[in-house]
């Protein structure tokens, strides 16, 4: 019997990493096991960036409305540093989409005397178009693939900048877009290929509330961990609840404070805050498991994974995208 139970572990075991080894971060979504493409949506273990767009700041990026009132003293001498603090991605919204990226954390501004709506994180990013199209491309020559676009903060913007942003949102993707369900349980890769529906619009501002188009914030909960220790973000992430029909993104991120950065004043944000990300919080995460969590999220319970989100997600070959993914694989004897 006991030979019995471990054999079947064992065939369970090497079930599950060959078809890890079969996906390929480009396309992981259409290569998931076919029983992985009628699970729901928000029960998926989903890689993504935390504020995704930083790549586009330069040394010529100007203070944007989010910027803290002591930057404005700062920043034209301590320029270099702060860039160094404030830049948490290295590669452009297309490469994170080719490394399995499939979630991008958008902060978003208006800037004086302009139209146009740029990222910000602190100081201005790029200009928002090129990367919206990018996102556009790559779901239209990747048919099997979702993106969830999360519109997290808006800096300066008054209510005609928000109709003018949803308006050309809507004009982008169209029948693209997934709305919203009041069940998004029944959200699935499969039924989202049929419909030809490929990106998730989170739109964290009352003034999406009358469009269907849009997903609303209670729908895919982002809380912040405030953590610059490992051992704190540890405990953040084991402790969080989510809610058992909604979706959820665990934030595995650092976040510096102004003491922590001086401390490290000549270092930057990818070896002090990613980096350890990876070394010492990402082999925690490959405990957790995505599926549905308990309705009361169980005594003591650790919440099931939707959405995790990271710095300088290109590390180490992409090892956070990998493992991420990976999690999926312990789905398959629960929906076999």
């Amino acid at each position: 019997m006991k030979f019995g139970r471990c054999l079947f572990i064992l065939v369970i075991t090497m079930s599950e990493k060959n078809s890890a080894q079969n996906l390929r971060l480009e396309t992981w979504m259409s290569d998931l096991p076919p029983q992985l493409k009628d699970v729901p949506l928000i029960y998926l273990a989903i890689p993504g960036s935390h504020d995704s767009m930083t790549y586009g700041i330069t040394r010529s990026s100007g203070l944007a409305p989010d910027a803290e009132p002591i930057l404005h003293r700062l920043y034209p001498l301590f320029r270099g540093t702060i860039l160094r603090w404030t830049i948490t991605q290295a590669i452009d919204t297309w490469q994170q989409l080719l490394i399995g990226i499939r979630y991008l954390d958008l902060r978003l501004a208006t800037k004086e005397g302009e139209e146009n709506f740029y990222f910000t994180h602190g100081v201005y990013a790029d200009e928002i178009t090129k990367a919206l199209k990018q996102v556009k491309d790559f779901v239209d020559t990747h048919p099997g693939e979702v993106v969830i676009l999360d519109c997290q903060h808006f800096y300066g913007f008054k209510a005609e900048d928000h109709r003018r942003l949803m308006q050309m949102l809507l004009n982008m993707y169209g029948p693209q877009l997934v709305p919203r369900q009041l069940d998004l349980r029944t959200i699935t890769l499969n039924s989202l290929s049929r419909l030809k529906q490929q990106i998730v619009i989170v739109y964290r501002h009352q003034s999406v509330y009358a469009t269907s188009e849009f997903w609303q914030p209670q729908m895919l909960p982002s809380p912040w961990p405030r953590q610059d220790k490992i051992s704190g973000l540890i405990r953040f992430l084991e402790n969080v609840c989510r809610h058992p029909s909604m979706g959820f993104v665990h934030q595995a991120v650092l976040t510096p404070t102004p003491a922590f950065i001086i401390l490290r004043w000549t270092s930057n944000l990818r070896d002090k805050c990613a980096a350890p990300v990876i070394k010492d919080v990402l082999p925690k995460l490959t405990e957790f498991s995505p599926g549905p969590p308990a309705p009361d999220n169980g005594a003591g319970a650790r919440a099931p994974v939707n959405v995790v989100i990271a710095d300088f997600v290109d590390l180490n070959d992409a090892l956070f995208s990998k493992t991420i993914i990976q999690l999926n694989m312990k789905l398959l004897e629960m929906y076999k």
